[in-house]
């Protein structure tokens, strides 16, 4: 038996011009700044073992047809 988890990485984005993140997400000039932060997140997740664990947090989980 196994399993899938669906995980959130929690990460920032600094230089938005806008002040609600919502706004920075469809505002297709800040995709390049959200996906590279997002890298940069991860690349950092990698080498650093103890924000791993801080930076995800699970919100489901279901049994997989194997």
């Amino acid at each position: 038996m196994t399993y899938n988890h669906a995980f959130t990485l929690a990460f920032a984005v600094a230089g938005s011009k806008h002040a609600d993140w919502w706004d920075a997400l469809r505002d297709p000039t800040e995709k390049s700044a959200v996906i590279k932060a997002l890298h940069e997140r991860i690349r950092l997740l990698e080498a650093n073992d103890a924000e791993y664990q801080e930076a995800l947090e699970g919100f489901d989980t279901y049994e997989e047809d194997n």
